[in-house]
């Protein structure tokens, strides 16, 4: 059993990975393409961030389970919503936007600040080009986490006796 210091930093750490893993696709292609950032580069993050993130989350879940903690995957999923509006914003900087834009650091901020709300958050990624890839990450998630509780039965398991 882990002592609650050391499951708030695992948590802490799994969210970490979880908002690095999601975003940093997006980050990249947003600094690789400036200004000319257009639709077939929203298809790409909408591929890469959740596979980076279940890339990231197979390798944290081994490591979670070694350690006896159960929720990395939530962990995960909380940091990459938490971690929105600071990673949108710097993908938006290299396109003048963000800490870049007319409003400077704090339109930057107000950004960060107001993606701690879940309706916010999904706008602004919709707008960002990530908004089908956090939707998909986060109802994959729910539904995994359903059916691991067997609370959903997929439809090729038996029932049990």
């Amino acid at each position: 059993m882990l002592s609650p210091i050391k499951q708030r930093r695992l948590a802490f750490s799994f969210g970490v990975v979880g908002a690095i893993s999601f975003w940093l696709p997006d980050l990249v292609v947003h600094i690789a393409t400036g200004r000319n950032f257009d639709s077939p580069h929203a298809r790409v993050i909408t591929v890469l961030m959740p596979l980076t993130f279940l890339f990231a989350y197979l390798v944290c879940r081994g490591l979670a389970a070694r350690r006896d903690f159960d929720w990395a995957g939530a962990a995960m999923l909380l940091g990459a919503w938490l971690t929105a509006g600071l990673f949108m914003t710097l993908a938006a900087t290299a396109s003048g936007g963000g800490f870049a834009g007319p409003d400077g650091v704090p339109g930057g901020l107000l950004l960060t600040v107001l993606c701690i709300f879940p309706p916010i958050t999904l706008m602004f990624a919709t707008y960002d080009g990530g908004g089908l890839a956090l939707l998909a990450v986060t109802i994959g998630a729910l539904l995994f986490w359903a059916v691991q509780s067997g609370e959903i039965r997929p439809p090729f398991r038996r029932p049990p006796k």
